[in-house]
């Protein structure tokens, strides 16, 4: 007989409430609406990233400052990203090394009156090849 009350008890329970299903629908829209928004920013700043690491391949402290805005602006154009300006590439010279850094801050609307703000820092130093 208890045997028979335990296969009643499995029998009942059928899986999620509409409220739970709701719930992990509710959850898993707002992840989904954080990775489609925030995504694309760090996407960009991978290739803002890969942009400086590519100077390593240039003679940078010899270049001009409008040589080096230049690389990197065409990098961007390359690998479109739209929403970072080479303009505020910013470039430090010392006697034995250059560094070339850009840091940049990007805010998104989120839902509503809800925002987000995403600070990046990126560099690329000549004494560190």
């Amino acid at each position: 007989m208890i045997i028979g009350v335990d296969v009643m008890k499995i029998r009942r329970q059928r899986g999620l409430s509409a409220l739970g299903m709701l719930v992990v629908l509710a959850v898993a829209g707002f992840v989904l609406t954080v990775g489609f928004k925030i995504g694309p920013l760090y996407l960009d700043n991978y290739f803002v990233d890969a942009a400086l690491q590519t100077l390593g391949n240039e003679p940078v402290h010899s270049m001009s400052d409008r040589q080096i805005r230049r690389k990197v602006a065409d990098y961007f154009t390359i690998n479109n990203v739209r929403n970072v300006n080479a303009k505020s590439l910013k470039i430090a010279r010392e006697k034995t090394r250059t560094l070339v850094y850009m840091d940049y801050e990007k805010r998104i609307n989120l839902i509503a009156n809800l925002d987000v703000v995403v600070i990046f820092s990126n560099k690329y130093d000549t004494s560190q090849n």
